[in-house]
């Protein structure tokens, strides 16, 4: 596989406000989850990594956790500070690769569909870095599941986004290969996000953190056609199309959901969580 063109994730700035409007959430079990093994609670330090206008923040800031933020987005970042005019919060314009903790260290470095545009050569090493010696790296991410008409709109549009040059990356899952996928790689926390985001690298973090903790969580909602096209113009292969010809195409792509699938798509989601602790210095 060839490796993924990280500048891609300079990409979403431009669709700040689309970005916060239509991007799915994180279910609620999933902090539940985080607060229980990674002990984060209102004493934590967490350090969110791509946090893009604060979608999984809102859940973090609601539990009275304390957030600061990296992402390189100014206006992603202005999205997040809008919303969170609180002390507990705060946000640092950078990639996470150029990123200068100042010799600041956190009980949990988290992110939520961000972590695959860290360059891989420093992805394990700078969490491990910036991390308690106890402390956790939390990973998730939503991934969506071959078996619902959004599935089937992609699979049967598959040929016009092609031909409008629009790159689609990989085949969507099954649940079973994501299960098989924790099978064969949840020795390591970075087999196991290669796996489940591939990047086209070998890179694990190997002794750097213990055993990843993996969970699933389930669940399906619905997009009217305006928010379909709203979410798939938030995805970076769609942003680095010349605009008239992306317009086109989400022209013909909404036609198509109004005239065959009745104006609304159903998505399946599987949000997946990998926690490590990091390993003793």
């Amino acid at each position: 596989m060839a490796l993924r063109d990280l500048t891609r994730g300079r990409t979403f700035d431009a669709a700040a406000t689309s970005y916060d409007l239509f991007r799915p959430r994180y279910p609620r079990e999933l902090f539940d989850d985080v607060a229980d093994v990674a002990g984060a609670g209102a004493d934590s330090r967490i350090l969110e990594v791509g946090c893009g206008p604060g979608i999984a923040t809102e859940e973090m800031m609601s539990r009275g956790w304390s957030v600061l933020g990296v992402d390189p987005g100014a206006q992603l970042a202005k999205v997040a500070r809008d919303k969170f005019s609180d002390e507990r919060f705060a946000v640092e314009i950078s990639t996470f690769d150029e990123w200068d903790p100042c010799g600041r260290h956190f009980d949990v470095v988290f992110s939520a569909a961000a972590y695959h545009w860290v360059a891989p050569a420093l992805r394990w090493v700078k969490a491990a870095d910036v991390l308690v010696d106890d402390g956790y790296i939390a990973l998730a991410g939503n991934k969506w599941i071959a078996d619902d008409s959004f599935h089937d709109f992609s699979e049967a549009t598959r040929e016009l986004r092609v031909t409008h040059g629009v790159d689609d990356e990989r085949e969507t899952p099954a649940l079973e290969d994501l299960l098989e996928i924790v099978d064969a790689t949840g020795y390591d926390i970075g087999a196991l996000w290669e796996a489940m985001s591939p990047q086209g690298t070998d890179v694990i973090a190997g002794g750097l953190f213990g055993v990843p903790d993996v969970r699933f969580y389930q669940w399906t909602t619905t997009y009217s056609t305006v928010e379909a096209i709203g979410l798939l113009a938030t995805y970076s292969r769609f942003l680095v199309m010349d605009p008239s010809q992306r317009s086109t195409l989400f022209t013909r792509l909404a036609a198509i959901i109004d005239g065959h699938y009745g104006g609304q798509l159903t998505r399946h989601y599987v949000t997946v969580l990998a926690m490590a602790p990091r390993s003793p210095r």
